[in-house]
């Protein structure tokens, strides 16, 4: 049985659990081979086991994203794995913010905004190389409705997400002649 996304390499990131995992499964139920990335070891296996038991295949690779030598790390093994990247959906990310702005704390802002900005950042830098190399590929960010208005309690988050399209808007303009679709959810 064929699928849209018969022979394509899938990378997702986030996908222990939630969007990331019924994410990677819908790419598998199309046949992808799928790599589920996340620091959540455990919920990453998980996931894995759940496309294997459907029949479908995929591969588990441990990440933080916030660290750029594991996204490098990340994308050589899918190279060396695949020799491929044809789609990457940036899903890693955080709200653990419960404070009014000013109430705010340091370490939360530098937590949401390492994870939802730099992870995305860090991903599509190490990503497009990739895809430039064989052709083309296509890249999703997950944003949120958050990045589309104000979020009380929520202004580092939503600030974080206002940051995904900024830099998923930039890169789309900048690849999109050399075969790169980049857009947000």
């Amino acid at each position: 049985m064929s699928g849209a996304f018969e022979g394509k390499v899938v990378l997702v990131t986030g996908g222990a659990a939630g969007i990331g995992r019924a994410t990677a499964l819908a790419f598998a139920a199309q046949n992808a081979h799928v790599v589920v990335s996340d620091i959540d070891s455990q919920g990453g296996e998980q996931t894995v086991a759940l496309i294997r038991a459907a029949g479908g295949q995929s591969s588990f690779i441990g990440c933080d994203v916030t660290r750029a030598d594991q996204v490098a790390a990340l994308m050589a093994a899918i190279e060396s794995a695949h020799g491929r990247l044809d789609c990457a959906f940036n899903n890693a990310g955080i709200e653990v913010e419960q404070d009014k702005l000013a109430d705010g704390d340091e370490a939360v802002f530098d937590s949401i905004m390492g994870v939802n900005v730099k992870g995305v950042w860090l991903c599509m830098k190490h990503q497009i190389p990739l895809m430039l190399a064989q052709g083309g590929g296509a890249i999703v960010n997950t944003a949120s409705i958050a990045a589309l208005g104000a979020a009380p309690k929520m202004s580092i988050y939503s600030a974080s997400k206002h940051a995904v399209l900024g830099l998923t808007r930039s890169a789309a303009v900048e690849y999109a002649k050399r075969g790169i679709r980049i857009n947000a959810v």
